[in-house]
């Protein structure tokens, strides 16, 4: 059947309709995408460009450690780090842990170089690379620290079987001297899992290292610098496109982190550290001696600068670059405490220059009036004796000084707590309560004005206080807290208090870092010296107790004669003994010259055979840490 034209031309028409919009919408469209290529060509090609570039943050170097004199004693190298990054998603967990192991095989083979100490084994590697550490998943992994040339010219050579895995460049810490000064500085590792979220916080990367103990992490803030970044080709799946940093383009440079000038003397340390050494090393061939560590410092009693601190064992901070191996931790850990300020021990007979003056200030005992020693006192039905069998005879303040005479110092704490209520007129409870308890607070009220038992003050992270023992059951708890036996205080105390001594009765704040300077040089900060308080106690009573040290060392009697009598350096000092049950602990304390103090130094040798001369077991380290400082002066002073 025919159709009929007139029945064809609507349908024309519809056909001519849509042929007409779809010619107008092609045309809108052709004149969109020249408006675009044409107005937005440049920004769409950088969007371009910045999808086939990623991101790199270069770190930056962390400030150096310098002396007084401007030696470097802490810097950073160069090197290179083998960082491996999961390319797996969260479902490919089968696949990831095949490849990983694949890639650890690898590695391996490619790691192995006679030159590189620290290699890690292959269980290591699969450790590093699977990230069990509470860290995210896609964060990159450090499996290889300051690799050796060889390790990463063959890595390099075969990273396009290697994926995930990059070679970064990076500056790592270096401790040049290695034991040196280890407490002093420290040393770095990595972020902990449960602080991250804290350090992300900060604008660290995961990777990176914060300083964990010491100056390190004292001053982590001034230390760290500004990380740069730079951009690198990258395919498809984000792997660059050329693994060879040298073709990263550069967009900021990392800035270093600020340097720290320290207060502290070289030659002085080092020799500080040898006679540590040298002593322990001594003191463990003669029997009877349990001998395992010792601690010293030296400090300017002016102004609180630190000259010298030392803690035997040392440690290496080198160690924890490549991470510690088993043999590494095992030797670190007993050397990891810094027991100039960590380790409060019983101070012995250090204390007795401030029981004397608390003596003549709470009018107990006269300046010149001599009290008995027969060798022992009663207190109470406790017989306690002097260290010397039959006694020292009649001795004032100063003679107690010089001859650590105990019987003096028992009384002045017994007449503190006011012992002779207890034995004639009331009960031990009540005499406890109103003589007792408020002389023994008293009495170490009067030991912080002069920093014993409270913290220092010093610019090194977890200072110990220090601690008391009073025994609700005893009544000897003034008398032995006069000797030194009811308390503990570390060497660090022991030297604020000696230098409030010698200065004329200011507390003053010890501190290591003498200056902060900027990367360009200029200065950031200063450390001006701080009197924490001023003592109550007068010239006169500071006096008095000087000459009793002064005769410690020239006074035939006195306990330390013979090291110092001769030394033209003119040392006042004190020696200690602090029993501890099977063994003692034996300090020397001491500043010099007499006349003008210019260095403060105590040393405690823990753990030493019992009825030992402490002038014997800790004054050999305090001759030679100012035999050095004043041969060092004489030096400097004839140049």
């Amino acid at each position: 059947m025919e159709i009929r034209e007139e029945e064809k031309k609507p349908e024309f028409k519809r056909i001519q309709i849509l042929f007409l919009i779809f010619f107008v919408g092609l045309a809108a469209l052709l004149l969109r995408l020249s408006h675009i290529q044409l107005k937005n060509s440049e920004r769409y090609q950088q969007m371009a460009e910045a999808n086939r570039y990623a991101q790199r943050v270069l770190p930056a170097p962390r400030g150096q450690f310098k002396d007084r004199e401007g030696n470097v004693l802490v810097t950073n190298k160069p090197s290179f780090t083998i960082q491996y990054t999961n390319p797996f998603a969260l479902d490919e967990e089968e696949e990831a842990d095949r490849q990983i192991r694949a890639l650890a095989d690898r590695l391996i083979a490619l790691l192995e170089d006679p030159e590189d100490k620290s290699k890690p084994s292959k269980e290591k590697l699969i450790e590093l690379m699977k990230g069990e550490d509470g860290l995210p998943r896609s964060a990159p992994r450090k499996v290889k620290v300051n690799a050796t040339v060889k390790q990463v010219a063959k890595v390099k050579e075969h990273l396009h079987e290697l994926p995930g895995i990059t070679v970064i460049p990076e500056a790592i810490r270096e401790y040049p001297l290695q034991t040196f000064a280890s407490h002093i500085f420290g040393y770095l590792n990595g972020i902990p899992p449960e602080k991250w979220p804290e350090y992300a916080a900060k604008g660290y990367q995961i990777s990176d290292r914060i300083g964990f103990a010491g100056l390190e992490r004292q001053y982590e803030s001034e230390l760290r610098g500004k990380d740069g970044t730079a951009s690198v080709a990258v395919d498809k799946n984000g792997d660059p496109v050329d693994r060879d940093p040298d073709a990263y383009y550069v967009e900021k440079k990392p800035v270093p982190g600020n340097d720290l000038i320290l207060t502290i003397n070289s030659e002085l340390q080092k020799a500080t550290e040898e006679a540590l050494a040298q002593r322990v090393a001594e003191l463990r061939k003669i029997p009877g001696n349990r001998v395992e560590h010792a601690a010293a410092v030296a400090m300017e009693p002016n102004t609180g600068e630190i000259l010298a601190l030392a803690s035997y064992p040392f440690y290496d901070p080198n160690i924890w670059t490549d991470g510690l191996s088993y043999e590494e931790e095992a030797s670190f850990r007993p050397a990891e405490m810094n027991r100039v300020i960590q380790a409060p021990y019983a101070p012995g007979s250090t204390v007795k220059m401030l029981t004397t003056m608390i003596g003549l200030k709470e009018g107990i005992v006269k300046p010149d009036e001599q009290i008995y020693s027969s060798g022992h006192i009663y207190i109470g039905s406790y017989r306690a004796n002097d260290w010397k069998i039959g006694g020292h005879g009649p001795v004032n303040g100063k003679q107690a000084i010089a001859e650590s005479v105990n019987t003096y110092n028992y009384r002045i704490g017994m007449g503190l707590a006011k012992y002779d209520m207890l034995f004639n007129s009331i009960g031990l409870k009540e005499w406890k309560e109103k003589y007792e308890k408020p002389a023994f607070e008293k009495f170490k009220q009067y030991q912080r004005e002069f920093g014993l038992g409270v913290p220092t003050g010093i610019d090194l992270p977890f200072e110990a206080e220090g601690r008391y023992n009073f025994d609700e059951n005893a009544i000897t708890n003034l008398p032995f807290l006069a000797i030194g036996q009811n308390s503990n205080f570390t060497p660090l105390q022991l030297a604020q208090y000696v230098s409030a001594i010698a200065n004329g009765g200011k507390r003053m704040k010890p501190y290591l870092v003498k200056e902060i300077v900027g990367p360009d040089g200029k200065l950031v900060k200063r450390t001006e010296p701080e009197v924490l308080n001023t003592v109550s106690f007068g010239p006169d009573l500071l006096q008095y107790v000087r000459e009793g040290m002064w005769m410690v060392t020239h006074d035939p009697k006195g306990t330390a004669y013979y090291p110092f009598a001769n030394k033209d350096y003119r040392v006042a000092g004190k020696t200690g003994t602090a029993e501890t049950g099977t063994t003692d602990n034996y300090w020397f304390v001491g500043f010099a010259p007499y006349e003008k103090p210019e260095i403060v130094v105590a040393v405690v040798v823990p753990d030493g055979k019992k009825n030992a001369l402490s002038s014997d077991m800790a004054g050999p380290i305090a001759e030679k840490m100012l035999d050095t400082y004043f041969r060092r002066t004489s030096a400097s002073a004839g140049q």
